[in-house]
C-alpha cells in the first residue's frame, strides 16, 4: 500500500430505484481523474456502503476497475454489519482482481482489543487480502487507538495500514511517526487536509473532493512545494464550505450530491432514507463559495 496524494471517498450514484447509475459512476471517475486525484475509496461512509445492497457495492467495484484509468489507485471498503457479509464481499472483490481492501471495525457492539485482532485476522484468513483498517469513532462508537493499532499489526500480518478518521491530531501524528515507514497512514476528516500532509502522512482520504477535487489536489501540491501560505488559504476556504454543509444536513455526502449537480455532475440519488430537504439560501451560499474557492486555486 504505497500511495501518495488525495484519495476521494467517492459517493455512490444511485438511480431512483436504488440500482447503480453506471454512466454516472463513469463520469464521476473521469472527473476525479482529470482533476488529478490519486485514487478512489469505494463504498465507504461517503459511498454509503454499509446501507446499500451488496450487489450494488459489487457493481461499483467491478465498474471502477473498468472505468478507472491505469495507475489510479482503487481501494474497496468492504465493511458491514456482520463478519459474514465482510468475508463474502472480500472473496468477491478478490475474484475481481483486488489485492487489498479497507474494513471498518465491528459496528454496534464495542469490541475488545483481542476481539479486534480476531475480527481482522478472520477476515484476512478467509479472503487472503491485505487490509487497511478504517477507524471512524463517530460511526462505530469507539476509537482504535495507537496502542490498539500496534497490538493489531503485531498479530495480524495482513493489516497494512489505517485510515484514521479520529480527527485527533495527536493520534494521527503519533501514527505517522511510529508506523509511517512500514504502514500506510492515511488521514481523513477534511478540516485536516493541510495537517495530514504537513506532518508527512502520504495520503488523505477526502470527502469534499467529490465536489472540488481541484482544491484538494492544489492544497496537496502546495504543501509538497512548501507553499504553506497557499495551502492554508485553501484549507481555510474548505473549512468555510464545511461549516455551511454542516448547517444543511448531518450527512455531508447528501449536500455534496446537490452541490455536485450545480457543477453539472451526475451525482445520482441517495438511499431512500437519506432524502433531505435543503435550505435553498444556504445551498446558494455554498454554491457561490465553491465558485470563489475554484478561483483561488487558479491564482
Amino acid at each position: 500500500m504505497r500511495v501518495e496524494g488525495v484519495i476521494t471517498a467517492l459517493i455512490t450514484p444511485l438511480n431512483s430505484d436504488g440500482t447503480l447509475c453506471v454512466e454516472c459512476l463513469k463520469e464521476l471517475i473521469e472527473f476525479q481523474h482529470r482533476a488529478g486525484i490519486t485514487g478512489l475509496y469505494l463504498t465507504g461512509t461517503y459511498g454509503e456502503g454499509v446501507v446499500i445492497p451488496l450487489e450494488v457495492r459489487l457493481k461499483v467495484f467491478e465498474k471502477a476497475l473498468e472505468f478507472a484509468p491505469k495507475g489510479m489507485y482503487l481501494l474497496p471498503h468492504i465493511g458491514g454489519a456482520t463478519i459474514d457479509t465482510v468475508v463474502e464481499l472480500g472473496r468477491k472483490v478478490r475474484d475481481l482482481g483486488y489485492k487489498e481492501v479497507s474494513v471498518i471495525g465491528p459496528i454496534y457492539h464495542k469490541p475488545s482489543r483481542k476481539g479486534l485482532v480476531a475480527f481482522y485476522d478472520y477476515i484476512a484468513s478467509k479472503t487472503e487480502l491485505d487490509i487497511l483498517i478504517y477507524n471512524n469513532p463517530g460511526r462505530t462508537g469507539y476509537n482504535i487507538t495507537v496502542e490498539d493499532f500496534q497490538y493489531i499489526v503485531e498479530h495480524v500480518r495482513a493489516v497494512k495500514g489505517v485510515k484514521d478518521t479520529s480527527r485527533d491530531v495527536d493520534q494521527l501524528l503519533e501514527l505517522v511517526k511510529r508506523f509511517g515507514d512500514k504502514y500506510l497512514i492515511a488521514g481523513a476528516g477534511d478540516s485536516l487536509l493541510f495537517y495530514t500532509f504537513a506532518i508527512g502522512a502520504p495520503a488523505h482520504i477526502c470527502g469534499i473532493s467529490n465536489l472540488v477535487p481541484e482544491v484538494a489536489v492544489a492544497l496537496y501540491k502546495a504543501v509538497k512545494e512548501g507553499n504553506y501560505q497557499k495551502a492554508l488559504e485553501l484549507q481555510f476556504e474548505i473549512n468555510k464550505l464545511r461549516k455551511i454543509i454542516s448547517k444543511l444536513s448531518p450527512e455531508a455526502q447528501e449536500v455534496l450530491r446537490e452541490l455536485m449537480k450545480r457543477r453539472n455532475l451526475r451525482s445520482g440519488y441517495p438511499p431512500i432514507h437519506l432524502a433531505y430537504e435543503f435550505d435553498p439560501k444556504l445551498l446558494d451560499e455554498a454554491t457561490n463559495l465553491v465558485t470563489r474557492i475554484l478561483e483561488v486555486v487558479k491564482k
